[in-house]
């Protein structure tokens, strides 16, 4: 009678082994490489579809890209005869202000677009799936400069669109905020401003978890990119996790394959305990009553009412 050996879990029996990378003549070169693609995008529009050979597409993305860098130059440079014509056809600085801000999240959001299109038209041509490129460095520093960069590195497209759609509401906080801050006492007291403050109002709440975010998204691109087995699709590493789950528990089937990201959110947990521990809840406090009175001093009404209803939460904030 023959033996049949069955194999539970292949994840399993590949633990044992000191290495789990490919190596690069298992991997035959297959026409234009997607991380090249994405990555010629990311730093000039239009250039991963110059690389793509979509001469068309790519010198229109490259003449977008022009248009908007110089365009809004000679609008900081000659901002003060641009607001008196707009002011001429009845728009306010408020009006413009808000036009800048829009102008500028949509440029973001065709950034990310324009590599993204570099890439999945890169795999299209290819007759064999991408599997992201050899490199141990490239994805973790790529995903230091912009989340999201790492991944699509790594082949995780849908992963890398998630984390690119956050370094793009992070991009835009940065410019935001400051330039909210500066900008706020020439914009007059019309509706668009109370706008401008709400888009102000979602930025300064979303700012705290830029560094978590950006600090997840690069230790995920550096640990797959040391293990070729993690380079499934999100769905599949999910369905792979439930069966292992179902076959072998939480203990022994999920948590070995979790416990570097689980050892970094307690780091992270046991960081906020420390700063915590390290100032008291008074020093917080007067810091957050502090940027409410600058706040209310350039007019602003939203901000200053979400700090004063989490000081009323605050046992210290009276005393």
């Amino acid at each position: 009678m023959e033996k049949v050996w069955v194999i539970r879990d292949p994840d399993e029996l590949l633990q044992g082994h000191k290495t789990r990378r490919l190596t690069k003549e298992a991997l035959p070169s297959d026409g234009k490489s997607p991380a090249a693609a994405y990555s010629l995008s990311m730093i000039c529009w239009g250039a991963g579809q110059l690389y793509n050979n979509q001469r068309v597409k790519g010198l229109l993305f490259l003449f977008a890209m022009i248009i908007f860098f110089i365009g809004g130059m000679l609008c900081l440079m000659y901002m003060n005869p641009l607001l008196q014509v707009l002011s001429s056809y009845k728009y306010s600085v408020a009006d413009a202000f808000l036009m800048a801000e829009l102008l500028f999240f949509s440029a973001l959001i065709f950034w990310t677009y324009n590599a993204g299109d570099a890439y999945h038209a890169a795999v299209k041509a290819r007759a064999m799936p991408f599997a992201g490129i050899q490199s141990r460095t490239y994805p973790f520093l790529c995903s230091l400069l912009l989340p999201g960069w790492g991944q699509f590195l790594n082949g995780q497209p849908i992963k890398g669109s998630m984390y690119a759609g956050f370094s793009v509401l992070a991009a835009f906080s940065f410019v935001s905020v400051p330039s909210v801050i500066a900008a706020w006492p020439s914009l007059e007291a019309v509706k668009t401003r109370f706008i401008i403050e709400e888009i102000f109002a979602l930025t300064v709440l979303f700012a705290p978890l830029i560094p978590f975010i950006w600090l997840f998204g690069s230790f995920d691109a550096l640990k797959v990119s040391l293990d070729d087995i993690k380079k499934e699709s999100v769905f599949d590493r999910i369905s792979y996790a439930n069966n292992r789950r179902r076959s072998q528990g939480w203990v022994k089937g999920v948590f070995p394959h979790i416990k570097s990201t689980v050892a970094l959110g307690l780091f992270l947990i046991l960081l906020v305990i420390v700063v915590g521990r390290s100032f008291p809840a008074k020093y917080y406090c007067d810091q957050l009553m502090q940027a409410r009175a600058r706040l209310q001093e350039k007019g602003m009404t939203i901000v200053p009412e979400i700090i004063g209803s989490v000081l009323s939460l605050a046992p210290s904030a009276g005393k």
